[in-house]
C-alpha cells in the first residue's frame, strides 16, 4: 500500500476505532445510570437502621416487617386480581382483533386498527379523567370492575401490536394445507393458527399483566374503597419518607421481575433461537 493509500485509509481506521470506544462508553454510562439507583435501593434494604443514606449493618428486619404489614399484603392481593383479570380479558380481545385485521377485509378496518393503538399517543391521565367522569355519569361505583376497565384500556394496543406482528409473519402455507386437509374454519385455526400465535399471546399476558400491576395514573382514577394497589400504597408510604422498609419491598418486587424474565426467557428463548436457525 503507497503512502498516499495509508493516509487515505488512516481516518477511516481512526473513525471506526472512536466510534467502537464511544460505543463501548456511552453503553456503559447507560447501565450505570439506568442500575445504580436499584443497587442503591436493594443495599438500604439490608441496612438496621431507619435511615437510607448513613449505613449502620447488615439486617433482615425490613424484610419480616414488609411480610408482617397487612396492608401490603392486602394492597398486593389487590394488584394481582386485577393484573390477571385485565391481562386476560385484554389478550384475548387483542389476539382476535389483531387476527381479524391482519386475516379479514371488512368495512372499517382501518378505524379499527387506529382506535385500539389510540391510547398509545393519549396521556394517560386524560383517559383517567374520561374514564372516571364517564363512571360517574354512569353512577358506577368504583372498584374491582372500573380497575379492570381502565387496565385493560391501557394494556389493550400493546397486546393487540404484539399479536398482530406475529400473525402478519404466519405461513399461510399451513393453513392452506390444513384446508386442503378438509379442516373447517374453525378447526384450522383452533390446530394451525392458534398454536402459532400461542408465544405472542403469552408474551401479550405477560405484558400487560405487567402493565397493570405497575400501574399508578390509571389506578388513581378508577380505584375504590377496599381496591388499593401495591403501586398506590407505595406512593402513600412515600408522603411519610423513604424508609428501608420500601426499599424492602422494593427490593421484592425486583426480584420477583427479574424471576419472571428468566421464567418467560427459559420457555420461549429456546423456542426462538430454534425457529431463527431454520
Amino acid at each position: 500500500m503507497s503512502g498516499q493509500q495509508a493516509h487515505r485509509a488512516g481516518p477511516g481506521w481512526f473513525t471506526r476505532v472512536f466510534a467502537h470506544g464511544l460505543s463501548g462508553w456511552v453503553t456503559l454510562i447507560t447501565y450505570i445510570f439506568m442500575l445504580a439507583p436499584i443497587v442503591v435501593l436493594i443495599a438500604f434494604a439490608f441496612n438496621a437502621g431507619r435511615s437510607t443514606v448513613v449505613w449502620t449493618g447488615f439486617s433482615l428486619d425490613w424484610f419480616e416487617v414488609v411480610w408482617n404489614n397487612r396492608h401490603i399484603a392486602r394492597a398486593l392481593q389487590v394488584s394481582l386480581i386485577v393484573a390477571v383479570a385485565s391481562a386476560a380479558i385484554s389478550t384475548a380481545t387483542g389476539a382476535l382483533a389483531a387476527v381479524a385485521i391482519t386475516r379479514r377485509q371488512f368495512l372499517g378496518r382501518d378505524a379499527l386498527g387506529a382506535a385500539l393503538a389510540a391510547p398509545l399517543v393519549l396521556p394517560e391521565i386524560v383517559l383517567g379523567v374520561a374514564l372516571l367522569v364517564f363512571m360517574s355519569f354512569m353512577g358506577v361505583t368504583l372498584g374491582y370492575g372500573t380497575m379492570i376497565i381502565g387496565h385493560v384500556l391501557v394494556s389493550l394496543p400493546f397486546s393487540t401490536l404484539i399479536v398482530r406482528a406475529a400473525a402478519s409473519s404466519l405461513d399461510l402455507q399451513l393453513e392452506n394445507a390444513a384446508a386442503d386437509l378438509g379442516a373447517n374454519e374453525w378447526q384450522t385455526f383452533r390446530m394451525v393458527t392458534l398454536p402459532q400465535l400461542m408465544p405472542a399471546i403469552f408474551t401479550a399476558f405477560i405484558l400487560s399483566a405487567t402493565l397493570s400491576f405497575d400501574n399508578l395514573v390509571m389506578s388513581t382514577f378508577t380505584s375504590g374503597v377496599g381496591t388499593t394497589t401495591l403501586p398506590l400504597r407505595i406512593y402513600s408510604m412515600l408522603k411519610l419518607g423513604i424508609t428501608p422498609e420500601i426499599n424492602a419491598l422494593g427490593t421484592l418486587l425486583v426480584v420477583a421481575n427479574v424471576a419472571i424474565l428468566f421464567l418467560v426467557m427459559g420457555r420461549y428463548l429456546p423456542l426462538m433461537l430454534k425457529t431463527s436457525r431454520r
